[in-house]
């Protein structure tokens, strides 16, 4: 497993054009490893340009507030 994500954080850092020691690249791997699942979990938001658009006016959730701009 770290051998593939070695492969892809020396693969972003010469994206990057980024130098690293093996130091750096070694945390890099350790950090990434480590937050790969919150990562994976961005890409099962659903694209927003499929989405419908709210065209409708919000209304204020505070008793007694009018929902209008003032004057």
């Amino acid at each position: 497993m770290y051998r593939d994500v070695t492969v892809r954080v020396r693969s972003l850092l010469a994206a990057a054009f980024l130098p690293a020691g093996e130091k750096q690249v070694a945390g890099l791997v350790a950090s990434y490893a480590a937050a790969r699942p919150a990562i994976d979990g961005l890409f099962d938001v659903p694209d927003a340009r499929y989405a419908s658009p709210v065209l409708e006016r919000r209304v204020s959730a505070r008793p007694g507030e009018r929902d209008e701009e003032p004057a």
